[in-house]
């Protein structure tokens, strides 16, 4: 991912251009290490930029920013365009000029020049750009709906400093990066750290929630929501159409994605991963002369710790089609280690006690590739409750109709779907007091920090099932338009990492997932059966139908019942928790935990290392 910064002043003078030719300079230092083929900087007229180079393709880049095609618009940002000859075509009964050989950046300024801000939603694919019209002294952000690339920024006093590096924006002028926000770390704290998007953890600077416009002009800057995945009625089609049209998208998605370099996947033994690695062979054998593939895949297991397959799996997928695997058995690194040297640059907390190790396979993969393919999404659009869809087809169908879908499933695979009415986790909690830990209220929290900022409500609303939004398919629609992808992928991106590092999953493919919500869910989301039918013939029986099965033992979990790792002391807390939590309660809390509630009660601690490692005054606004 390229990196991109800049500050936008209204009213510029003679004194406000010198310190910004000083702070565009901070600011391109910090977005260096995403772009190692190019830096550019360059001000004009109140507008300053930085622009950092990852050449990735496979679509023509522009090597130089910003970009403009008619002198009155400048691209500044990030854009990677699926479907780039249907556009094109579009495009070309409006105007000439446009050919395969026109960059992406070039076609986001043609499309806006010819349809308009408002068809920015239509277009396909991940974006985190400005457009800047010096002449009229406007600007607009825009970031699309799955929130692939992040963008943050900072508006004070008339002037806009803007990045989609976190700490680019730290570096701009007039942000006292030092000043943390509460409402962030009481979110945070509660397990929700993006339950108000716009949020970050420090108080002057904001980022711009996936599918949502920013827009400065002389008068005002404002944000509104501009994406969302429509609601469709349920496709009617028959099964075979179904397959081959599930199998064309993703075809699709996955080529789009594919440079003609060198590539990573994070592969597992499931379907998701070994679907997008097979298809990326397929592909690459088609373009291929000498055979090469140019892909390298990345497993991670918890050998020794427990008996876990996913290496057995992936390393049998990997050979039978000839894709150069390494296998990282994870056991024996025990919860928070390495934090101290791992956290100082992150622009945010993290929850995860193993968030260090998340990260620095990605450092691993960088070094052999810039863009690794995921399967992330895979489960959210594939993998659904039944019961939504049986509820929907007994209002517009009968009742008839909806116990006849439900029993061809069950006869065909021998027992009932997953029906998502709740009843397994119900009996759980009646009978065994099994409570899910983040519906958990944290019981030290302190009696007036719990007051200020209302936090039993805070949480209540944190945690109550979503409002259904789609008739026959809220969960993958809630998924996909609620920002969730966007704080999953966010801590994959290279301001986390660390690395020039291009993330990419095909799973969450706009048109792709356009088709997933329309299928019907029973049967086609009932265990991925789409996908374990669509793979007939290209995966290995063995992991084609292999089951879904969830990790049954918790790395964190089984550290502390072994004694190999006790939770971490919570002497000298930063001097900001002190007054919100009651650390004496949580030391004993911690003390007597032994199942998966480590996760809430690990919470402060996990803060407690960022800000240790950030070393800045507790400052707070």
């Amino acid at each position: 991912m390229s990196g991109f910064a800049g500050i936008i002043r209204l009213e510029p003078t003679l004194e406000t251009t010198e310190s910004d030719r000083v702070a565009i300079a901070r600011m391109a230092e910090a977005i260096a290490f995403r772009g190692p083929d190019a830096q550019q900087q360059s001000s004009c007229d109140g507008a300053s930029f930085a622009f950092s180079l990852l050449t990735t393709g496979p679509a023509p880049q522009a090597d130089a920013q910003p970009v403009t095609v008619d002198g009155e618009t400048f691209f500044l940002g990030e854009a990677r365009i699926d479907g780039r000859d249907d556009l094109i075509r579009k495009l070309q009964q409006h105007t000439v000029g446009i050919s395969r050989a026109t960059t992406d950046e070039q076609l986001v300024l043609q499309s806006v020049a010819h349809f308009g801000i408002e068809a920015l939603p239509e277009l396909d694919g991940d974006f985190s750009f400005v457009l800047w019209k010096p002449g009229e002294r406007r600007l607009c952000a825009f970031r699309d709906l799955t929130g692939a690339r992040p963008f943050f920024y900072s508006f004070i006093r008339g002037e806009l400093c803007f990045s989609n590096t976190m700490q680019a924006v730290l570096a701009g002028p007039g942000v006292a990066g030092g000043e943390f926000d509460l409402h962030f770390i009481a979110d945070f704290l509660l397990g929700g750290p993006h339950q108000d998007p716009e949020r970050t953890v420090y108080s002057d600077v904001r980022r711009l929630p996936a599918g949502s416009l920013l827009e400065l002009s002389a008068h005002s800057l404002s944000v509104r929501r501009i994406a969302n995945l429509p609601v469709e009625d349920v496709l009617s089609w028959r099964g075979d159409e179904i397959i081959e049209e599930f199998r064309r998208l993703f075809s699709q998605a996955v080529r789009d994605r594919l440079p003609d370099v060198d590539t990573s996947i994070f592969l597992s033994g499931g379907l998701d991963s070994t679907s997008i690695a097979a298809e990326v062979v397929k592909a690459r054998r088609e373009r291929s002369r000498d055979g090469d593939l140019k892909l390298h895949a990345l497993c991670v297991d918890f050998q020794p710790l427990f008996d876990d397959e996913e290496g057995h799996y992936a390393s049998r997928f990997a050979e039978k089609f000839g894709i150069p695997l390494q296998i990282v058995h994870s056991g024996q690194r025990l919860p928070f280690e390495s934090w101290q040297d791992s956290f100082g640059p992150l622009p945010e907390p993290l929850m995860d006690p193993y968030a260090p190790l998340y990260l620095s396979y990605r450092k691993d993969v960088s070094r052999n590739a810039r863009v690794v393919l995921s399967g992330d999404g895979g489960d959210e659009v594939l993998r659904l409750p039944a019961a939504p869809y049986l509820r929907f087809l007994t209002r517009k169908r009968g009742l008839w109709t909806a116990a006849a879908a439900l029993l061809r499933w069950t006869a065909a695979n021998g027992r009932l779907p997953s029906l998502g009415f709740g009843i397994r986790s119900g009996f759980l909690r009646r009978f065994f007091g099994h409570i899910s830990p983040e519906l958990t209220y944290p019981p030290w929290f302190s009696t007036n920090f719990e007051r200020d900022f209302n936090l039993r409500e805070r949480w209540r609303e944190m945690w109550s099932p979503p409002v259904p939004r789609h008739p026959f398919n809220p969960k993958a629609y809630h998924a996909m338009n609620s920002g969730l992808f966007a704080e999953v992928q966010e801590i994959c991106e290279p301001t986390w990492t660390g690395v020039p590092l291009e993330t990419r999953n095909p799973y969450l493919d706009r048109r792709l997932c356009r088709f997933l919500l329309r299928m019907p869910v029973v049967p086609w989301a009932m265990n991925k059966q789409l996908l374990r039918l669509a793979q007939l013939g290209i995966l290995p029986d063995e992991i084609r139908k292999r089951p879904k099965t969830p990790v049954q033992q918790d790395p964190l979990v089984l550290h502390v019942r072994a004694g190999s790792w006790r939770p971490l002391g919570t002497e000298n807390p930063p001097d900001l928790l002190v007054p919100l939590v009651n650390w004496s309660l949580l030391s004993q809390v911690l003390g007597e935990a032994s199942d998966v509630s480590l996760y809430t009660h690990l919470r402060p601690v996990a803060l407690s290392f960022w800000l240790k490692a950030v070393e800045m005054p507790p400052r707070i606004q």
